[in-house]
């Protein structure tokens, strides 16, 4: 995919005034595990999901301020006939993108019990230790893009082209019961 055509997929996927909601969908998040890093661990996520309604609970460590030295790359794959398909959109961006323009505009909503930061303060994310206690995910202003069924995202994040922590969620997209 040209780099032109991969700048337009991703502004239409992080304006949410230019592209549909996926609003009629709900969410189950099915499986959260960690990405082996390559040297040394930066950032843990130490979180779990919960109870049968899958909560995420648990907590991340940052033990590094994440600035504009790291890197996050996010893949996306979707199931199809007993497979995993790679989507052709993979994101490659910085910290402070990633944050306020992806973490902040889709995921932070949904983390309703937690200490992460909000607004100005999500850059640069500072070293420490966050929480999250029972985030139920919500599809209200996620982009349209995202397919209906099983979705794996993988969050990476690297420093030198070294991976130094990340995760990687299964979600179950379905209608939603109106």
């Amino acid at each position: 995919m040209s780099v032109w055509c991969a700048t337009v997929v991703l502004i239409l996927w992080l304006d949410p005034t230019l592209c549909r909601r996926i609003s009629n969908y709900d969410v189950r998040l099915e499986s959260l595990e960690k990405i082996k890093v390559d040297e040394e661990t930066l950032f843990e996520f130490n979180l779990k999901l919960i109870g049968r309604d899958r909560l995420l609970n648990g907590s991340l460590i940052s033990h590094v301020d994440m600035d504009e030295q790291y890197d996050v790359w996010i893949d996306i794959a979707t199931f199809k006939n007993g497979e995993w398909m790679p989507m052709n959109l993979k994101i490659r961006t910085k910290p402070c993108d990633f944050m306020k323009n992806i973490f902040g505009k889709y995921y932070q909503p949904s983390f309703l019990d937690s200490n992460l930061p909000t607004g100005d303060d999500l850059c640069p994310f500072h070293k420490g230790e966050y929480y999250a206690k029972n985030v139920a995910m919500s599809t209200d202003n996620w982009p349209s893009f995202t397919i209906k069924g099983l979705n794996r995202v993988s969050f990476s994040f690297l420093k030198n082209g070294k991976i130094v922590g990340g995760f990687v969620v299964v979600i179950n997209l379905f209608d939603r019961n109106t």
